[in-house]
């Protein structure tokens, strides 16, 4: 509807006289092809451009220059079939006062409406979408510009070389919107509301459906026979969403100035917009992931604005790029192609992510590009060629934490394809440049030291060189004394130029500073540079310090992360040590002095692989969550005193050794080890949900149980009880489930007394159980016991009558005199480890026809009474073993040594005698220690004749851990 108003409007002054039609096919020529007027011929005054030509084809374009010179023209009417002014169309024109744009104008070019001197007014049409560079120019008569729409795009220097008084007027509902773009285009110019609101257009009113051809298989457009200027592709057709703009959809199009692609649009094909000279702007969709080979080649677009979901950028993609403006590519793109933005003709400064990962072949290869920047901290793969021909191209700036090694990769790479770069680490984005009074160096008058700081920044970093006379000298150090007791500086940055080496002697002595970037070009640290610079948080000291001077940083009480990249030999004994609030430290390689960080609040330790040696009482004391020992370090249980077990591991490359050497040095307990990284801890925990604590009752002073009070049958004992742990179980604890009534004495116990205890589960908690705690137990049946006990004490089950499984999870050490005593329906007892000792009579009385003993002392009698007893297994390992602890076995068949020593052997009168019973050897077991076991057996009347004594198969496998799991579902736990 707008457009037939307009048009009627221009019809009315035809008729008038306001301006003559010439005769088009004589003045005018006319590309029908591209629907462009290429050239003016005529002398008119008025001159009305004609909407049609060659028999009715639509005017769309204004060509390059084509009424630009003219003396005589006075007035312009563009008809509203133009939709685009290309470079100069309606330049330097001296007469030249009014000009009527179309009303569906989309894009005014390069420089198209400039020098034209007599011009007082223009208005914008609302349908116009963007503005090109230095458009509206050079008409320095011009009082008076009204836009009509929403505030379009507008390009850097659009509007300049303008009157003075100029005012621009804008709709009254954009007017902060207009007042934003020409701030960001850093014009200051009048802007005014017009008392209109903006004439308004979506991107709905550029869909243009019916011209679009679709292939609804793969969801991509082929191919467009439309002519819009502004063209809105739209999310679905009939239904299917466009997924892709498929290869050569809208290449060479004559017309395509703007184009908005559709959310859910992943991929833009080969060729998809290529050589399309018109086109000046893209929408790009939050979904698009890869623009393929030559997608945008020859964009010149009026800027590039890729979006974050961009993950490829394919070879050519934008091949003779065009556009002025900075490239900035987006977080998120991974790979630029092979020629991805070559010979891009106007292309200064690119900008690439941290998420790149590779730059192709030759991708800004034959480009006019004078810096780049780098953002990642790890570097992407860059080509050979990627930066071939770029001879402008003299800096690239890498992330300011990159390491120096990294900036000279980078370097080496452009020194090979012979471009004059310089590759640098981005300076310190945190603080600003501030000037600071200097000296020159005595014994280099050509080099400088800074000496004082009087201005009123608070974060500052100095300039890298300094004019002295008419000389630039470079800033190398900072002098001794120069910033002692300074009140003003709290962030100081060395410049990354490289060149600054020097922190002088006491330079920050009693500052308030409380950040220092030394950047990795310092080597020398003075004495006492930092002393009492209390506020100080943090410091980094870079790799290339060679020398740090006494006190460097003492009385530094503020200090929270310390990061010490150099030979951490360089600084003295307990440089660190008390500092309350150090949380945080890097030590990266060399010796650790002792008491380093001893005392601290250092709770988080990073340390490289390239540290040697810990030192005495380096990290005693600190609160350190966890500590991973490198596998090279020499063993020094002294150095980490005081550091929680749980929170140190050993590297996963430590060797067997290393970590018995560790553990021992450290003062594991007997049942557990160091940690290697990736191992757990070979403490097993309790995994049962225990029974309330209001079942038992507590002393907390001794954290004892002192009584079971409840009633149920399967007793699983809490690790704590109000919050305090368990640690001891007492010889009454559990009285009101003995059993007196089955036993042999005498009692007023009757039938039902009793809480007939049947299972019981003992925490890893717990460190000691009292003597014959269980005694007399006759229902239990099964216990199973996390806790790894130094010893059970005497009787522990005793007169159990009922007991027959008993796991010891994580072992014992003594299993001691009478533990199972007269228990006679025993089966299974399992314990993780070797025993230090089986105690006199442990196993007496019992029922068992097998046992397989792993001990380091087996004591008299200790297997006395096991009627049933058929076949015995001793372990290697054995220390000492009395052999009197075989006397009272009337079934013993079989008693198999795995390689005892016969000094270990006590004799002891086991009256046995034998003469069916074998004693098995290992097979290499020699004649002379086969006669010396036989003489110890036979001394000990256990057997009859030393031919008892057999060589044979000894070894037995190892029996696996009972299911723990399925012994306890019968109780339903």
């Amino acid at each position: 509807m707008k457009g037939k108003i307009l048009l009627g409007l221009t019809a009315i002054l035809m008729l008038t006289g306001a301006a003559v039609p010439v005769k088009a096919d004589d003045v005018w020529k006319f590309d029908a092809q591209r629907f462009v007027l290429k050239k003016y011929t005529g002398t008119e005054t008025d001159v009305v451009v004609p909407d049609t030509m060659d028999e009715g084809v639509p005017v769309k374009r204004l060509g390059t220059q084509l009424l630009a010179g003219s003396e005589t023209l006075t007035s312009v009417v563009v008809p509203d079939s133009v939709t685009i002014l290309d470079v100069g169309a309606l330049s330097y024109d001296n007469n030249l006062s009014e000009i009527t744009l179309s009303s569906n104008l989309i894009n005014i070019g390069w420089n198209a409406i400039s020098s034209n001197d007599a011009l007082t007014e223009l208005t914008i049409p609302a349908s116009v979408c963007i503005i090109d560079s230095y458009a509206v120019s050079g008409c320095y008569a011009l009082k008076k510009i009204v836009f009509e729409g929403a505030c379009p795009l507008i390009g850097p220097e659009a509007f300049v070389m303008l009157s003075d008084d100029v005012v621009i007027y804008v709709p009254d509902d954009q007017i902060e919107e207009y007042k934003k773009v020409f701030e960001e285009n850093n014009k200051n110019l009048n802007i005014q509301p017009s008392g209109n609101p903006a004439v308004l257009y979506s991107a709905e009113d550029y869909l243009d459906t019916e011209n679009l051809t679709f292939d609804a298989e793969t969801g991509s457009i082929t191919g467009y026979n439309g002519m819009n200027t502004r063209l809105t592709i739209p999310e679905s057709i009939d239904g299917v969403p466009v997924k892709a703009i498929g290869k050569r959809a809208l290449w060479e199009d004559p017309l395509l100035g703007y184009v908005t692609l559709p959310e859910g649009l992943e991929y833009v094909g080969e060729d998809a917009f290529s050589i399309t000279d018109t086109l000046k702007y893209v929408e790009f969709p939050s979904t698009l992931k890869t623009i393929d080979k030559k997608g945008f080649s020859s964009y010149r677009g009026f800027r590039l604005d890729l979006p974050d979901s961009l993950e490829y950028i394919g070879e050519e993609a934008f091949s003779y790029f065009s556009v002025e403006t900075d490239l900035i590519i987006p977080e998120g793109v991974k790979e630029l192609g092979p020629g991805a933005f070559s010979a891009a003709s106007r292309l200064q400064r690119v900008f690439l992510p941290s998420s790149l990962e590779k730059i192709g072949d030759n991708c800004f290869s034959r480009s006019p590009i004078t810096y780049v920047y780098m953002e990642g901290l790890e570097l992407p793969e860059i080509s050979d060629t990627a930066f071939d021909k770029c001879e402008y191209l003299r800096n690239i700036d890498l992330n300011e934490k990159c390491t120096k090694q990294q900036m000279l990769d980078v370097q080496a790479l452009v020194d090979a394809q012979g471009l004059e770069c310089r590759v640098w680490r981005n300076q310190n984005t945190e603080v600003e440049y501030a000037r600071f009074s200097v000296e020159e160096l005595p014994d280099d008058p050509s080099k400088l030291y800074l000496t004082g700081y009087e201005k009123e920044a608070a974060k500052v970093r100095s300039y890298d060189t300094y004019t002295i006379g008419e000389e630039d000298k470079g800033v190398v150090g900072i002098a001794d004394g120069a910033l002692k007791g300074d009140q003003t500086i709290t962030y100081f940055a060395v410049p990354h130029n490289d060149e600054f080496v020097y922190v002088g002697k006491e330079a920050f002595a009693d500052s308030i500073v409380e950040h220092v970037d030394l950047f990795d070009s310092v080597t020398s640290i003075g004495a006492e540079a930092f002393r009492n610079c209390a506020q100080l948080k943090e410091i980094t000291i870079p790799a290339s310090v060679t020398e740090i001077g006494e006190n460097a940083f003492a009385g530094c009480s503020g200090l929270t992360s310390v990061n010490i990249l150099c030979d951490v030999g360089l600084l003295p004994e307990g440089a660190f040590a008390d500092c309350a609030n150090l949380t945080e430290a890097t030590v990266a390689a060399g010796s650790i002095p002792a008491r380093l960080f001893e005392g601290s609040a250092l709770a988080s330790l990073n340390m490289g692989e390239g540290v040697t040696e810990i030192g005495s009482r380096a990290f005693a004391g600190t609160s350190l969550s966890e500590f991973v020992i490198p596998a090279n370090i020499p063993v020094n249980g002294e150095a980490l005193e005081g550091i929680e077990l749980s929170n140190i591991r050993l590297s996963a490359d430590a060797t067997d050794e290393q970590v018995a050497e560790w553990s021992a040095a450290l003062n594991y307990p007997w049942y557990d080890r160091i940690c290697r990284v990736g191992e757990e801890s070979m403490l097993v925990k309790m995994p049962y949900e225990p029974l309330p604590e209001d079942n038992f009752e507590f002393d907390e002073e001794s954290r004892t149980i002192t009584a079971y009070v409840g009633t149920a049958v399967d007793v699983i004992i809490p690790r704590t009880i109000g919050g305090v742990p368990v640690e001891n179980i007492s010889y009454n604890t559990f009285e009101n489930t003995r059993d007196y009534v089955h036993s042999d004495m005498e009692t007023n116990q009757k039938e039902g007394d009793w809480v007939p205890m049947r299972c019981v589960i003992l925490p890893e908690t717990l460190k000691s159980i009292e003597d014959s705690a269980f005694t007399n137990c006759h229902d239990l049946e099964t216990v199973i016991c996390y806790a790894p006990l130094e010893t059970t004490n005497k009787g522990l089950f005793s007169e159990c009558q009922g007991l027959k499984k008993v796991v010891f999870v994580n072992g014992v050490l003594h299993m001691d005199n009478y533990l199972f005593n007269f228990c006679k329906n025993l089966e299974t007892v399992w314990c993780k480890n070797q025993v230090d000792r089986i105690g006199i009579q442990t196993f007496g009385v019992t029922p068992m026809e097998r046992l397989c003993v792993n001990a380091k002392n087996i004591d008299v009698s200790a297997f006395a009474g096991m009627e049933s007893l058929k076949e015995i297994h001793i372990r290697g390992g054995v220390e000492h073993m009395s052999l009197g602890a075989f006397a009272m076995l009337p079934s013993i068949e079989t008693i198999c040594l795995e390689g005892i020593d016969t000094d270990v052997m006590e004799d002891d009168w086991a009256n046995l005698g034998n003469s069916n019973l074998t004693i098995l050897v290992p097979e290499d077991t020699s004649d002379e220690q086969l006669e010396a076991i036989g003489r110890k057996f036979l001394s000990s009347m256990i057997i009859t004749d030393g031919a008892q004594v057999k060589r044979g198969t000894c070894s037995m496998p190892e029996d696996p851990m009972p299911d723990i799991a399925e012994m306890l579902s019968a109780y339903g736990i």
